[in-house]
């Protein structure tokens, strides 16, 4: 780091997690190709059927969250909002899909609860870390 402050291991961790999760978007095509009763983007709680939506929304949530990875990275100011933004969709997105989901492929509730646990420690976790130590993100 050109100012002497490091990074720290979680906010690396986290930022190649969600560097990985942004490929995982813009990969969201080819993976409801595979499996379009189970696989594509979900956004606002609702899976995108049609290939055509998973084209265009995985690329862009992929975006989204590779700028949140890239900020993340180089301790961005600007990536705290993004963080907090974040940090409001993921229950959201959680609790909308499961109550829109209503079919036999639901998972059962043990896997909600533990994938809940994962996704909201990624997305809060790192929201609330950026906020008790702002001071970790370089200046401009």
């Amino acid at each position: 780091m050109s100012d002497g402050r490091r990074r720290g291991l979680f906010l690396t961790v986290m930022a190649v997690l969600f560097g990985v999760l942004a490929l995982s978007n813009c990969t969201k095509a080819l993976q409801h190709l595979y499996g379009p009763k189970t696989l594509g983007i979900v956004i606002f709680g609702v899976r995108f059927e049609r290939v055509l939506a998973n084209v265009i929304l995985g690329p862009l949530m992929g975006v989204v969250l590779g700028a949140y990875s890239y900020g993340l990275w180089n301790r961005r100011p600007w990536v705290a909002p993004l963080s907090i933004a974040y940090a409001f969709y993921v229950p959201a997105n959680l609790v909308l899909f499961w109550y829109f989901q209503t079919g036999p492929e639901v998972p059962p509730l043990s896997f909600l609860v533990i994938y809940l646990a994962v996704a909201l420690t990624g997305s809060i976790a790192t929201a609330l870390y950026l906020a008790y130590h702002h001071d970790k993100l370089a200046s401009a």
